[in-house]
């Protein structure tokens, strides 16, 4: 399954990857853990990419724990950064 950070998944499952995605770590109250590093956004592409899906699989083990992070894609478009991520459901 692919999910981004710009379009709402219809999927429930989905939809808890999706609000990751769109959330900086400190935002949640009592859940100020939850989300990704803020300081990503300041670096360039090339960066982000190489650190992002430790990142994102890191939240996912913590949070979301039936989805199994495959392969992640970033790239910079005219609306910020796009994350795109293909999982699957762990079995």
């Amino acid at each position: 399954m692919i999910i981004n950070n710009k379009v709402k998944p219809t999927d429930p499952l989905l939809i808890q990857l999706y609000i990751l995605l769109n959330t900086t770590r400190g935002e949640v109250p009592l859940f100020r853990g939850f989300g990704l590093d803020g300081r990503l956004v300041d670096k360039p592409i090339t960066v982000i990419q190489n650190g992002i899906f430790t990142e994102i699989q890191g939240q996912m083990n913590k949070y979301i724990t039936d989805l199994k992070l495959i392969q992640v894609f970033c790239d910079m478009g005219e609306n910020g950064l796009e994350i795109t991520c293909e999982v699957e459901i762990n079995e």
